[in-house]
């Protein structure tokens, strides 16, 4: 899959918008956005990107959860663009195709799969993409360097699969791709969780 980032200059307060094309513009591919964030100036970008012949600017939206900053955006996106929009049950944005823990969507070329993660909000989700190595975070705390925390039993499972499926790429919600030493970073991280009060 080929990911952008279409909020990387924004001037706004805005969590990251992680535009998704399948890697050889098949028509069978599914050009996802995951997060729309809260910047109008990403609209105008996203009508002249290609993604294939035939194939729109946003055919789907993934809501990593419902916070404004990573959700504002989507009445506008919806109006323009009209793709599905898919988030955990528990969303607090209207009109969304639910997504359950573990359930299978297209992304791109690829099949991934939603994982719940609670704890930075009740309906967040993370995407993860095994076939790449890949997890898209939202704003699930990924980097965990004590065990001085409190983490949902349901949030520990998760990162136990984030883990296990070798995850070397992470598409945060907010800063920078993460891409040196993942697998360490997590497996640390993994030994802090456990070590501390699973709720």
């Amino acid at each position: 899959m080929l990911v952008k980032n279409l909020t990387g200059q924004s001037e706004y307060y805005t969590s990251n918008v992680w535009h998704v094309c399948g890697i050889y513009y098949s028509l069978s591919d599914i050009v996802t956005l995951i997060d729309v964030g809260r910047d109008p100036t990403i609209i105008g970008p996203l009508e002249t990107t290609k993604c294939g012949l035939g194939k729109r600017p946003v055919e789907q939206v993934i809501l990593t959860h419902s916070h404004f900053d990573h959700a504002g955006l989507l009445p506008r996106i919806r109006e323009r663009f009209h793709p599905k929009v898919y988030a955990h049950p528990r969303s607090r944005s209207d009109g969304i195709i639910p997504l359950s823990d573990r359930q299978e969507i297209q992304i791109g070329e690829q099949t991934c799969m939603a994982v719940h993660t609670p704890g930075h909000s009740d309906d967040s989700i993370c995407i993860l993409c095994e076939e790449e190595h890949l997890l898209f975070s939202g704003d699930a705390p990924m980097r965990i360097y004590s065990n001085d925390g409190e983490f949902p039993s349901q949030f520990l499972d998760a990162y136990e699969l984030f883990v296990s499926a070798g995850v070397k790429t992470i598409y945060p919600g907010h800063g920078e791709q993460v891409t040196q030493n993942v697998p360490h970073l997590m497996e640390e991280s993994l030994r802090n969780i456990r070590r501390s009060r699973i709720v």
